[in-house]
């Protein structure tokens, strides 16, 4: 959900880079500043365009992906933001005169969106070396650009301490994040006041017990306290049913669309994270969460639950992700089979 979070957050700000860049662009080539190997403008508008492909193909839109190949495909975007970034400077703002080194913000900004602190040091390093080496690489191969060692240290040293400070002072982030995402609470509160459809879904929770379960606790009174804690995460109008001693069911009923019953597997998975007291004692759970869903509605959900159940018992024995999505395109398997 945070790598989600971060990504929405992510697009936003790359829709207005793609917006700043064309203005940017356009300034360049109203000044006449000499030095641009391609027409300014145009290349704004295909680098824009290119910016906004990229929100187009982002992973966390869906379900289905892993966090594996999310977490893969970020790195992708983060390199593709830089590179359009830089494809930018070094085709237009080579000459000393040229303000678009305060592009180089953009990916700044974005690391500091979606990295943790020893990541986004080694981004900030890199994104300063290319820089610098373009730089440097750009003043011995034009004699009519030079490369001004004070200047460019000024300007990496703003974007470093733009970067920093923001790094250092999370809630700006956090204030940044509540802002851009004021549109989607707004939806989400719109979300919950329309009226129900007609998809069904089961969320099949296999439960395990990290250490061996203390003698001072039963497995009846475990499997009552995490009973709780899924009720707790689910609406009122769902209902949780105990399938064996070390799972649990929730059926969903009047859905739109699978990402509905992926929320309430996401917040099943955040009530369990941290350990549950039973008769004082601590005890460490490590769910699997199995999502089955069906556009329309079922008269008996044994085949959602038989399918639901199987995807959490491959991904546990395979240490596969904690949620996991049944592929509705193909045809219910039998776990029994």
């Amino acid at each position: 959900m945070s790598l989600r979070r971060n990504a929405a957050v992510a697009r936003r700000v790359r829709s207005f880079a793609a917006v700043v860049m064309v203005l940017m662009l356009a300034a360049e080539a109203a000044d006449a500043i000499p030095g641009a190997s391609l027409p300014p403008m145009p290349l704004g508008v295909v680098l824009a365009g290119l910016l906004m492909f990229v929100n187009f193909v982002d992973p966390t839109r869906d379900p289905r992906v892993s966090e594996k190949v999310a977490l893969q495909r970020r790195t992708i975007e983060l390199v593709l933001d830089a590179l359009v970034v830089f494809v930018a400077i070094w085709l237009v703002g080579l000459n000393p005169a040229s303000s678009l080194w305060v592009l180089l913000l953009f990916p700044v900004t974005q690391t500091v969106l979606r990295l943790e602190a020893k990541q986004m040091a080694g981004c900030f390093a890199a994104l300063f070396a290319v820089y610098i080496g373009g730089e440097i690489w750009a003043a011995s191969r034009y004699q009519d650009v030079q490369f001004e060692l004070w200047t460019t240290a000024q300007q990496v040293a703003v974007l470093l301490v733009v970067g920093v400070a923001t790094a250092n002072y999370r809630q700006l982030s956090s204030v940044f994040s509540m802002v851009l995402n004021r549109g989607d609470a707004t939806d989400d509160r719109k979300e919950r006041r329309r009226s129900p459809g007609d998809a069904f879904a089961v969320v099949y929770v296999d439960i395990a017990v990290a250490d061996q379960l203390p003698s001072r606790v039963s497995p009846e009174d475990l499997r009552e306290v995490v009973a709780k804690r899924i009720s707790g995460a689910v609406r009122l109008e769902d209902q949780v049913l105990t399938s064996d001693a070390d799972a649990f069911v929730v059926l969903l009923e009047g859905l739109h669309e699978l990402m509905d019953a992926t929320v309430v597997g996401e917040r099943v998975l955040k009530r369990l994270e941290s350990p549950v007291s039973v008769s004082g004692v601590s005890v460490v759970v490590d769910p699997r969460v199995g999502v089955a869903y069906s556009p329309n509605r079922v008269g008996s959900p044994d085949e959602l639950i038989e399918a639901a159940g199987r995807k959490a018992f491959r991904a546990r024995r395979s240490g596969d992700d904690r949620l996991v999505i049944h592929d509705t395109s193909s045809e219910l398997e039998s776990a029994v089979s």
